[in-house]
Parts: structure tokens; sequence; C-alpha cells
């Protein structure tokens, strides 16, 4: 894993060492010849619009923990975010930017009608949290496509129900580490369609991190490595691709954030707290989809 590691490192700098070199000041009559002239940029947004949003989605996943023999059954997932959105140009380009910051909450529990499998752990969640989404997109005659990420501080209340005589002493005793409110974190990627001024749909992919404990230190370092390699990968994005090759931006964004994510998720699955040596958590893994109300 951690020649994996060095070689993606390797990788990006090289990407962003070519890049730079190729792509060096290009003028706005360049950028702008990648577009028909009539391109419709849309819907008055030269300008940064504010917006208030609810949203609904609905999932399906699966909960796992590597020390954990015993599978757990599959679960649905209903949520509900309270927040707010805004949306403009990214910079001179005629491609669009968004940001999200929202509250949300969210019920996590086993499918009683198919799920009813004895040999299986059922569990059952109750999550709050505030989360922070990003992205670019492309406006369409009005209706607008967002690819984006996703990132945010969850708090977990886990109850785990199971047949005693199945489940061995060391998974039990896991278990109960999670008995009272836990702390994580979740990152997402995913694709938001705003079909008209006050509604939109989207689907996305989520993965979440259940600390059996808390380390404030070590938590910390391990957070702020995976923020400086974010980081790293915004200011790629707004001072090397928007430059050159704006058009696809915001499918470079998504697959590079996105990627970054889960390749740390996976670390943290082993460690918690990657990479220091640390137990081993809880995750889950889901499907969602979404319907957004905009105010």
């Amino acid at each position: 894993m951690n020649r994996f590691f060095k070689i993606s490192i390797f990788t990006f700098g090289f990407t962003l060492i070519i890049s730079s070199l190729s792509f060096t000041q290009s003028n706005s009559q360049s950028n702008l010849q990648l577009f028909p002239e009539n391109y419709d940029f849309g819907v008055g947004l030269w300008n940064t619009i504010a917006e208030n949003f609810v949203e609904v989605s609905y999932g399906f996943g699966n909960l796992s923990h590597k020390k954990i023999k015993e599978n757990f059954n599959n679960v649905s997932l209903s949520e509900i975010k309270i927040g707010r959105r805004f949306t403009g140009p990214a910079g001179n380009y005629k491609i669009l930017s968004f940001n999200d910051s929202y509250l949300f909450s969210s019920y996590v529990t086993y499918n009683t009608i198919t799920n009813e499998n004895s040999t299986k752990i059922n569990a059952e969640l109750w999550r709050f949290g505030l989360g922070y989404r990003k992205g670019f997109g492309y406006n369409f005659a009005g209706s607008i496509l967002f690819l984006h990420n996703q990132f945010g501080f969850i708090w977990n209340k886990s109850s785990f129900n199971f047949n005693q005589f199945n489940l061995s002493e060391n998974s039990q005793t896991t278990l109960k580490k999670y008995d009272d409110i836990r702390f994580g974190t979740i990152n997402s990627g995913g694709i938001d369609f705003k079909l008209m001024s006050f509604l939109g749909v989207g689907a996305l992919y989520e993965t979440t991190v259940i600390f059996p404990r808390h380390l404030f230190w070590k938590q910390a370092a391990s957070f702020f490595i995976e923020l400086f390699s974010q980081t790293g990968i915004d200011y790629f994005t707004e001072g090397v691709l928007l430059k050159s090759v704006p058009r696809i931006t915001p499918i470079f964004y998504f697959l590079l954030k996105n990627g970054l994510s889960y390749f740390f998720y996976t670390l943290k699955q082993d460690k918690m707290n990657w990479p220091f040596n640390t137990e081993t958590p809880l995750t889950t893994q889901a499907i969602k989809f979404n319907l957004n109300i905009f105010i």
C-alpha cells in the first residue's frame, strides 16, 4: 500500500508539472474558441446566485468491520438536508461552479422484509451532521448538470440486534464500542441535475467511517493530511484545468476529488486515523437518490 501511495503522489506531481508547462497562460480568445459563438451560458448566472434548499434522499447500503467475521444485513437509508447553495460562473470560463453548506439527519436500518437472516447482524443508526459540497457543471438550455464531491462530519447513534449464540465474543465486544454516540466522517461523489429553478434530482455514492473512540491529535493530523491533498486538487483545478481545458474541467474535477476520497477511505478501513496505528473502524457504503427543492 505504501508503494501505491508513493506512485500516486509521483503521478499527481508529474501531471501537475507537465500540465503547467503545456498550458501556460492561454489568452481569453483561445478559451472562447472552445465554445460556439451562440453558446448558452444561461439564466443570468454571470453573477453568483444564493439559494436555500431542502434535499430528501433514499438509498441502499451495507456496513462492514474488518475485525468482525460475521456479515451485516443490508440496510436502507432515509435522509434530509437543509442548506444553502451558491452558484456562479467559474472565472471567465463558460462553465458553472457551485458550493453547498448544509446540515443533515438520516436514519439507517436493516430491511425487515428482505433481511430476516438470523445469522447476520441487524443494524440501526440515527445520524446527524454537517457537510460541504462543491463541484462544477454545465448549463443545457436552463437545466444545469453538476458533478460534485462532498465531505462532512457525522455523529452516529447505533444499535445492533444479533443472535448471541451465533456471534463470537470478539465481535460482540467490538460492537459494544459503538453503543454510545460516535463521531465519524462522510464522503460522497455524485451528479445533480437541476431540472428547473426550484427542482432538481441526483444520485451519489457515499462512504462513512465511524470511530470507536476519539483520539484528538491523531484524528486532527489524519484529517489535515487528507485536507491538504484535497486542497491540492482544488488549486490544480483552478490554476491549470480551468485555464487549459475548461470544457472538461467538471469531469476531471469529479474524477480526481472522488478518486482521492475513496483512496483515503480504503486506508481508513484498517486504521481509523491513518497513517497512525489506530483501531479498525465501522464503515458504511451506500448508493442514494435525492430530490432537491430550492427556495
